[in-house]
């Protein structure tokens, strides 16, 4: 092991700001806005009407239910939550494989939309503009693709329904539509159509002059604190611009340090069907408690392969134990009393009380912080661990309180 060689050990001072490191690049992630839906359908309801109720897209509801979806009673999965394309920005962002608008007030994202995109051959472009021009109520005139036609005047039969707002390339805009159940589809020659009611509130609280990004991204990643987890939203290729591929979701997690946390089998897996739904690709809602003492951390457990990954101090600190690390993280001991673990990040040979075990899982770093095997710690600990599924928690109980029966071992 790499750590074998070193003499020289390295306190773990400054563990705090290890974590703070940690938590800063989780948050420098897009966030997560919104909430999952489960909606039972009954009979023969409208897709349609579900979707605009909820404020999404009929496309994006068959997305998220397999493009399945029949007559008949359904418990439906309607995807009201959403990862925001940027981490910051001001103005409208539009992510045309997911088919949603984003309004940004103050760096962060406080409304999601979906809206119709260009079809291929009239493809919406991608690049920063700006909002030009407003209108209520306007007139259409017919563009180039369209000079047989005449102008249309404001009402029901306007194809920009009662709401414009132009961008600052010319021909294309953001409107209302007199079709609203084309919303979520790649149908228009270039512009962004929205439901009615969309339109209205986004004309509101958008004014002239305001950033307006456009963007072709399939893959976005997304954290959100609440549940300690990195998201992945995989959406479709409208433009048949390029296969996404496991590679290339590792090099966005690498930006964030999180490029050796991720399951590759589960990565594959995902990438097998564009959903458009908030799939886990690190951390997990999954809980710890130690003694019935919740651990707190910035990153849930992660699944891998074996074993769960938890973050060193916090896990260390509620067992009672000390933490060392030798340069750059290079290796990391935990003591407590008379028990040593060592452990090499990337490594799976470990040292366990003077004996050289293979772990089912390696340790790993995370943005630089040390994430230990869960089960190989506990154990070498001489703690129990056991598996709470009502409550979805890991229990560890240590010392005198061995872990209690009627549990069900941990998956």
């Amino acid at each position: 092991m790499r750590w074998l060689a070193v003499l020289v050990v390295v306190v773990l001072t400054g563990a705090a700001e290890a974590q703070e490191q940690l938590e800063r690049a989780l948050l420098a992630m897009p966030p997560i806005i919104g909430a999952p839906t489960a909606y039972r359908r009954n009979g023969k309801e409208s897709i349609y009407r579900i979707a605009r109720r909820f404020g999404v897209s009929p496309n994006a509801v068959y997305n998220a239910n397999n493009g399945s979806l029949t007559d008949g009673d359904e418990l439906l999965l309607l995807p009201t939550q959403h990862v925001a394309p940027l981490a910051e920005w001001s103005g409208i962002v539009v992510n045309l494989p997911e088919r949603n608008l984003y309004l940004y007030q103050e760096g962060r994202p406080i409304r999601c939309y979906p809206v119709a995109i260009g079809q291929r051959g009239w493809e919406t472009p991608v690049g920063e503009f700006k909002i030009a021009n407003k209108r209520k109520n306007p007139t259409w005139f017919p563009p180039k693709w369209a000079l047989q036609e005449q102008p249309v005047p404001p009402g029901p039969g306007n194809p920009l329904g009662d709401r414009w707002m132009g961008l600052s390339i010319p021909g294309y805009g953001i409107h209302a539509t007199n079709a609203p159940a084309t919303v979520g589809r790649y149908v228009s020659h270039g512009c962004l159509r929205m439901y009615p009611e969309h339109a209205h509130e986004l004309y509101r609280l958008t004014p002239v002059g305001a950033p307006a990004k456009i963007m072709y991204e399939r893959t976005v990643l997304g954290y959100r604190p609440e549940d300690g987890v990195v998201y992945l939203a995989y959406y479709p290729d409208p433009y048949q611009v390029a296969e996404v591929k496991p590679e290339q979701v590792r090099e966005q997690l690498k930006d964030y340090g999180l490029a050796d946390m991720v399951d590759g089998e589960g990565l594959a897996e995902i990438l097998r069907r564009p959903t458009g739904v908030l799939t886990p690709i690190v951390g997990s809602r999954a809980k710890v408690r130690v003694n019935g003492t919740l651990v707190k951390s910035a990153l849930g457990p992660t699944w891998a392969g074996g074993d769960w990954l938890v973050p060193a101090g916090p896990m260390a600190r509620a067992l009672g134990a000390q933490v060392e690390v030798g340069p750059g993280v290079n290796y990391l001991i935990i003591m407590r009393g008379e028990e040593r673990l060592f452990l090499s990040p990337g490594d799976a040979q470990a040292l366990v009380n003077g004996e050289m075990v293979t772990l089912e899982t390696a340790p790993q770093l995370a943005a630089g912080y040390p994430m230990i095997p869960l089960r190989a710690t506990v154990t070498a600990l001489g703690a129990s661990l056991g598996w709470d599924e009502e409550s979805q928690t890991l229990l560890v109980w240590d010392g005198v309180e061995r872990l209690r029966g009627g549990l069900a071992s941990v998956p």
